[in-house]
């Protein structure tokens, strides 16, 4: 599975501008508000797009043996914040851990060779959401960086 990158034109300017602003954790904080404000339409389309087994099936191994429920794939698909302390990043997809058993949907998304037939949600997900997400994320950042100059222009 190749992932898509997005590029946003202007947005060397604004990272310029943001670079001018008070400490990285809160920059960073804030970007990672607007990033999952401008993700949910893509989480509600690989919600949408997610498949649902007709019945519960079995997940066995040498440690473990646990019972999947249909329905649990989409539950488990939204936001994952990246772990770069500098970089903010928001990934789309199944979770893993805590309360959420996304774990498999890469046998779902790409397939296995053991016969099951792959099943692309998350392509068509972002296929359905490219073009909104772009213009939407360049206009809440700008309008986020023009905020905080707007703060530092009245303090000083």
């Amino acid at each position: 599975m190749s992932k898509s990158l997005v590029e946003i034109e202007g947005f060397d300017q604004l990272r310029q501008q943001i670079s001018r602003l008070g400490k990285d954790s809160l920059k960073r904080r804030e970007m990672l508000k607007i990033l999952r404000q401008s993700a949910k339409a893509t989480v509600r389309a690989a919600k949408r797009e997610a498949p649902v087994s007709a019945a519960p099936h079995l997940v066995s191994g040498r440690r473990t043996r646990k019972v999947i429920q249909p329905g649990n794939l989409k539950k488990s698909i939204g936001n994952i914040t990246g772990r770069s302390k500098t970089v903010p990043t928001i990934y789309v997809g199944a979770r893993a851990k805590r309360n959420h058993d996304g774990w498999y949907a890469h046998f779902v998304h790409g397939g296995t060779r053991s016969g099951i037939q792959p099943n692309p949600f998350m392509d068509r997900a972002y296929n359905q959401t490219k073009g909104q997400v772009t213009p939407d994320l360049e206009q809440k950042v700008a309008r986020y960086v023009q905020k905080q100059i707007n703060k530092l222009r009245n303090a000083t």
